[in-house]
């Protein structure tokens, strides 16, 4: 009778041992995505605001004909399908797309509504067979994709598509922080690198970018809307064969810059805000003065984002001005975007430009983006995008390119003719006469 007893407990030891030992297995070295839902418990603040957010609901099943924006009342030939028809949605702020699937694929049907403009357009009509979400959207769309077998976590963009897959840090931080862990996990153990927190660009830009990523798969080379298997938080790996003026003319004006969506991480990386740091170490500016960790202020994201008493030094300092610099990522200050809370953004390095009259415009009607961040990319049929180049975009442009300039940006001076915005132009920066075009598009 004891010996029996004594097997049993044995092997439940060894189950136990072996359970744990796999777990431990899952945990630390294969961590998997847990969902958006699951973040909540602990961050409440981030993910109430990122759910009011256009990132989760990007590509999302549709739960009630409401979600719908098209108007399927006038009868339009473009419109070959029905509102019932409709499974999936993509987009809702600018434009949508409305998709169904075949065969356990995702396809777009070949109108799509343009929320700005109120209008029907044709999409995909000849190559909607060519156009399957696993391979020109699911990348940027959705979260926790694998290309390995088109399979996906999440609808939308949502946590773990910028922190990385967070089970293990769930399990880190239930035995923290839960009563029935702490009754085996007594230590207070801090853990690290079990999260990803990143303040790169590139994690904006995996999906902010235009470009092709090649795979074989069963012995074809498939093309990918998207850069694969991507990390956040590292760069963008070379097999992404980012989209540019040499390779892409549609989607570039004749000056480098962009003009569609999709573009703003190039158009950042062009710019001076993205060398800040580089720039500052490397003592570029010869009239700048002296340089110390002050200077970070403005000139470094991970100097802005530690806390104090860590701040790096400018020999430690890694990260130059980043997207996050600007927009915080889980919106929670969208409710209190403003043209003034913008301008007031910008003079927190900006400050010597807000001292002298630069511009002809009056300073209530012209904000610092109207003329260095104009709207020059369309989507919803109409320029709503505005330049990440942080250039200013002159009206000769507009004469020799075609595209919207600084001065004719939006509503600004719609109604004059670009020969009166060249002239007006050069006539307040005359002092700038000997600068060509080109000089200008560089900031020179």
């Amino acid at each position: 009778m004891k010996k029996s007893i004594v097997s049993i407990l044995c092997i439940i030891l060894i189950l136990v041992v072996y359970f744990l030992l796999n777990t431990h297995k899952d945990v630390h070295n294969m961590p998997t995505y847990v969902g958006m839902d699951e973040c909540a418990s602990c961050h409440q603040v981030q993910y109430s605001s990122l759910s009011k957010t256009l990132h989760p609901k990007i590509f999302r099943p549709v739960t009630s004909m409401k979600e719908i924006l098209g108007d399927f009342s006038s009868n339009n030939p473009l419109v070959n399908f029905k509102k019932e028809d409709i499974t999936y949605v993509v987009g809702s702020k600018w434009e949508q797309v409305y998709m169904h699937m075949i065969d356990g694929e995702y396809y777009p049907f070949t109108a799509k509504w343009m929320v700005t403009t109120q209008k029907w357009v044709p999409y995909k009509v000849h190559d909607w067979k060519q156009t399957p979400a696993s391979t020109k959207c699911n990348g940027c769309h959705t979260t926790g994709y694998s290309q390995k077998d088109n399979s996906f976590n999440e609808f939308g963009v949502k946590c773990e598509a910028c922190h990385g897959p967070a089970s293990e840090h769930v399990v880190h931080q239930k035995k923290i922080n839960n009563i029935e862990c702490k009754v085996c996990h007594k230590e207070h153990t801090t853990y690290k690198d079990d999260i990803i927190v990143s303040q790169k660009s590139a994690v904006c830009g995996q999906c902010h970018s235009r470009g092709t990523s090649a795979m074989s798969i069963n012995g074809k080379t498939t093309l990918f809307n998207f850069p694969l298997e991507y990390i956040p938080g590292e760069d963008l790996n070379a097999s992404f064969v980012k989209s540019s003026l040499n390779n892409d003319k549609k989607n570039w004006w004749g000056n480098g810059l962009s003009k569609n969506r999709h573009q703003e991480f190039a158009d950042f990386s062009f710019s001076g805000h993205s060398k800040a740091l580089q720039n500052l170490k490397t003592k570029k500016n010869p009239h700048g003065g002296k340089t110390d960790d002050n200077c970070l202020r403005c000139h470094s994201e991970d100097y802005r984002s530690a806390k104090e008493g860590n701040k790096p030094s400018i020999e430690e300092a890694k990260l130059g001005i980043s997207c996050v610099t600007c927009h915080e990522p889980h919106g929670i200050d969208n409710t209190i975007r403003s043209k003034q809370s913008i301008d007031t953004r910008c003079t927190e390095c900006h400050i010597d430009s807000f001292t002298q009259k630069h511009s002809p415009c009056p300073d209530t009607k012209a904000s610092c983006v109207e003329c260095h961040m104009p709207l020059i990319g369309k989507t919803g049929g109409t320029y709503t995008i505005r330049s990440h180049a942080f250039k200013i975009i002159p009206p000769e442009a507009t004469e020799k390119y075609s595209m919207p300039s600084s001065c004719q940006n939006g509503a600004c001076h719609a109604d004059k003719s670009v020969d009166w915005a060249i002239k007006e132009y050069n006539n307040f920066y005359k002092k700038d006469k000997k600068r060509t075009l080109s000089d200008v598009l560089k900031n020179k």
